[in-house]
């Protein structure tokens, strides 16, 4: 093993609770799917390209190094914290998160998240310490609360950023039964499906290209991955009326929907 690198001070695990909270959504959903990858990897230490790689993001390392970075820098920036600084002067800013430790031959650098920032996600709800196929996100959501979607974020192509505070009221709102055809992973999976859902945008954001509000509740509907890929078929996507009359008439008859409250 090469160099390791362990920042001189870390924030409390409060810290870490109040910074992420106060950033609310001007953490993307990149960033946020970082730290919970990160999370449930082995020993909760990966590298630049592992991160890529799990996440989806085609541009690689120097796409998660700017993100996990840039997280860093608006942690400190809402706290106060002072991060670590090179020699040279520039700040360490993925030292907010994690430790870091270099392996040679070949050449690898390895981020081991603290132990503080593990224990943050976990009170947040972010993550749960026993993963499953769905990830957990922050639920106690004021009843006026705004919520806005749509922000580009650039990695090899534009990947429009969503609340996941607005996914978790959709769901609060409607439960985990597939809007379309009533599917419950839960009932039919057990412990591990329980709580698996897409939730699908009914005004698509990559049309829309800007920044707007999002209602949970009349813009956003959860869907079964199946129906969510059919509804993609088309180009503009199938509305769910339009694939509820699709299952009707084919031999697979959907259970009838609650529309209303949650389960």
């Amino acid at each position: 093993m090469g160099h390791v690198f362990k920042p001189s001070t870390i924030p409390t695990v409060d810290e870490y609770v109040s910074g992420l909270s106060a950033l609310g959504s001007r953490i993307n959903e990149l960033q946020l799917r970082l730290l919970q990858e990160q999370y449930y990897a082995p020993n909760r230490t990966v590298t630049a390209t592992q991160l890529a790689e799990l996440i989806g993001i085609e541009s690689g390392r120097g796409m998660v190094n700017l993100l996990y970075g840039r997280l860093g820098r608006l942690f400190c920036e809402a706290t106060g914290f002072e991060p670590s600084q090179r020699e040279i002067g520039t700040h360490r800013w993925w030292s907010v998160w994690s430790s870091g430790y270099e392996e040679r031959n070949p050449y690898r650098f390895f981020w081991e998240m603290h132990p503080e920032v593990a224990e943050a996600l976990e009170a947040l709800g972010w993550v749960t310490p026993e993963r499953s196929s769905s990830v957990t996100f922050p639920d106690e959501v004021d009843e006026t609360t705004v919520f806005r979607e749509g922000a580009v974020c650039k990695v090899s192509v534009n990947a429009y950023e969503r609340s996941p505070q607005a996914r978790q009221r959709c769901i609060a709102y409607y439960g985990t039964s597939c809007f379309a055809c009533g599917f419950n992973f839960g009932q039919v999976f057990g412990e591990l499906g329980e709580g698996f859902i897409h939730v699908h945008h009914l005004c698509p954001i990559s049309e829309i290209a800007e920044e707007y509000e999002v209602d949970p509740v009349k813009d956003l509907r959860p869907v079964c991955p199946n129906c969510h890929a059919m509804i993609h078929r088309r180009s503009p996507p199938l509305s769910i009326e339009e694939l509820q009359i699709l299952l009707s008439s084919s031999k697979v008859q959907p259970p009838p929907n609650n529309s209303g409250a949650a389960d």
